[in-house]
């Protein structure tokens, strides 16, 4: 058995952080002030507000990665729940300072911040321990795997603010399909072990324009990546609008049944659609 987590094959988003910045960027110089101002999925945050937690969060990791500046007290909790509420509280802490920032100077400074973050992120060594990745597993992550999850926060928030100004979503399958990949290494995080054997395998698969299918198996008492199985124990098909809304709590499970198929194990299955891939409440 392992001694880590299984964390999958690697992910290299860094090539899609330019253009991910100057897709938001593009949105933001086009917003009316009534725009700005509209409430979205992040409860209490506006538009603004969901730009000013993108600024936070590039200035923190260049303080904290690259300058080894302050420390966090995040690291000290056991559980993704128990981590909710602190990082929710450090996030609602800096929104509500910042929001002293205009439109105009929002949008100055997520340009100028954007080339030092993508250095420094990519500049990463990919396969070195580093910070957890705690929706994944406890263990430290694989920086690559790190870095992909902060691809992903980007991503979904410019979906946020796209969603809530009638923007089609950033969903072109080299900017979606990265985060999919990223978001499905919680799955053995997600799928119970207790009252199956090994060699038990889940598939899923996952259409539209990702089109891609991910399989984990029971071993030595976890669930590790393995290819695809021709006879899965569980397996489902769901669209990839769909995962990515669930996995980071903007659908409930049942509105997420109705966009999939489960067959087989119906446990298994349904755990699948348990799938948390950000820091957020159930």
């Amino acid at each position: 058995m392992q001694d880590r987590a299984d964390f999958g094959e690697p992910i290299d988003v860094t090539p899609l952080f330019r253009p991910e910045r100057a897709a938001l960027l593009d949105v933001l110089r086009g917003l009316t002030e009534e725009q700005w101002l509209r409430s979205t999925a992040c409860p209490g945050w506006s538009v603004h507000d969901i730009s000013l937690h993108l600024l936070g969060d590039d200035l923190r990791r260049l303080s904290r990665g690259r300058d080894l500046h302050g420390a966090s007290d995040l690291g000290l909790v056991n559980t993704l729940d128990e981590l909710v509420p602190l990082l929710d509280a450090q996030n609602e802490s800096w929104v509500r300072g910042a929001r002293i920032l205009s439109p105009q100077l929002t949008i100055e400074l997520l340009e100028w911040v954007a080339e030092p973050t993508e250095s420094y992120l990519s500049g990463l060594p990919p396969y070195r321990r580093g910070f957890s990745v705690s929706w994944a597993a406890p263990d430290p992550a694989p920086n690559w795997m790190d870095v992909a999850r902060e691809y992903t926060e980007r991503w979904v928030h410019q979906q946020q603010i796209r969603d809530t100004v009638g923007k089609p979503g950033l969903t072109e399958r080299r900017f979606l399909a990265p985060v999919i990949d990223t978001f499905l290494r919680a799955l053995p995080m997600a799928l119970p072990s207790e009252g199956y054997g090994p060699g038990t395998e889940v598939q899923v698969r996952v259409g539209g324009a990702v089109d891609r299918v991910w399989a984990a198996r029971l071993d030595g008492g976890r669930w590790v990546f393995v290819p695809a199985a021709e006879r899965p124990d569980a397996s489902v098909l769901i669209d990839p609008d769909a995962l990515w809304r669930r996995a980071v709590r903007m659908m409930d499970r049942e509105q997420a049944r109705t966009r999939a198929q489960l067959k087989g194990d119906q446990r298994l299955a349904a755990a699948v659609l348990e799938i948390r891939s950000a820091i957020v409440a159930e």
